[in-house]
């Protein structure tokens, strides 16, 4: 301050400074605040948090200067518990700084009812899961003598709750133990008597050729094929060449009845099987009621008979005249 300036002058230079000090700051608390302001104020690009935990997307949304904002804990197929199913905004969108992002969490995948499978086929417990949004998963295969591909068990158990399209274990039916037999040697024996050692095993005689030999009694097996001692299964065919006389009268083919009642009881399947000059056949196979008389026409040729089955299993031989 100049010393030749008077007290007056003085005092005003220096109201002069305060005043320029005072505007100063006031400038700078303004240009202070407004950046301030305008920080605040500016957008930031919304993270993505799907998938993330609670924790983790809290961190990462913080980051970003904006907020986690739940809205709602929702079962999700695709998402497993605990995470983020749903954002909004999406990501990439612009938010002001503080502003809240709001969220979805998981809680995993809705439960279902285990279904019962057991005694349908592979394919319709396929179906069945399926329909119930579960799917199935390892198939192991035993012997029994329930149907092939029928379902024994299942694991988890019917009624179990369990999150849906969790994987239902089955044990399946691989049928029946096949039985095994050996051939025996029918050479030199009636036709009829091979009928009845085979057909109870469920051997059909597949093909019978004849060849003329008055000297010996019709029907008398010559040869035979697989031969004596070979090993075969049921459901498995022979084939014969039997002999036949020379008149040939009994190879002509004639009309016969075959008739049989049903016992009573419950229903039962009934299959009949004719034996004649020609081989073997099934004529008859389904589900009968108690008591139903079944009369069949059949064709036969030569000496003939029918065999009875219920249920599978060997009944009675009815003649055919």
């Amino acid at each position: 301050m100049n010393p030749r300036m008077t007290p007056t002058e003085k005092k005003l230079v220096h109201r002069a400074l305060v005043i320029l000090g005072v505007f100063t700051l006031i400038t700078i608390v303004a240009g202070l605040t407004a950046m301030a302001l305008t920080r605040r104020h500016q957008k930031m690009i919304v993270p993505r948090v799907l998938g993330m935990d609670q924790a983790a997307a809290k961190s990462e949304l913080e980051s970003k200067n904006l907020k986690l904002a739940i809205a709602r804990y929702q079962t999700d197929e695709h998402v497993p518990a605990g995470l983020v199913s749903f954002q909004d905004p999406k990501a990439n969108a612009y938010m002001p700084q503080g502003s809240p992002v709001s969220v979805t969490i998981s809680k995993g995948q809705p439960k279902v009812l285990v279904p019962l499978v057991v005694g349908l086929s592979s394919a319709e417990a396929q179906i069945t899961l399926a329909g119930n949004r579960l799917r199935v998963g390892r198939e192991s295969l035993m012997t029994s003598n329930e149907p092939k591909d029928t379902v024994l068990a299942q694991v988890p158990d019917t009624k179990e709750v369990v999150d849906s399209f969790n994987e239902v274990n089955l044990l399946v039916s691989m049928g029946p133990t096949t039985a095994a037999y050996v051939m025996p040697d029918l050479k030199n024996q009636a036709l009829e008597k091979a009928f009845k050692a085979l057909r109870p095993a469920g051997i059909t005689i597949e093909k019978i050729k004849s060849e003329v030999h008055d000297d010996m009694e019709s029907e008398t097996i010559l040869s035979q094929t697989p031969p004596g001692g070979t090993k075969i299964q049921n459901k498995d065919a022979v084939s014969f060449v039997v002999s036949a006389k020379s008149t040939g009268e009994s190879s002509k083919p004639r009309y016969a009845k075959v008739n049989y009642d049903m016992p009573e009881g419950t229903p039962k399947r009934l299959q009949i099987d004719v034996f004649d000059s020609t081989g073997t056949r099934t004529i008859y196979n389904k589900m009968e009621s108690p008591k139903n008389h079944i009369e069949l026409d059949v064709t036969v040729t030569g000496k003939a008979s029918a065999q009875v089955y219920l249920n599978q299993e060997f009944e009675k031989e009815i003649p055919i005249e």
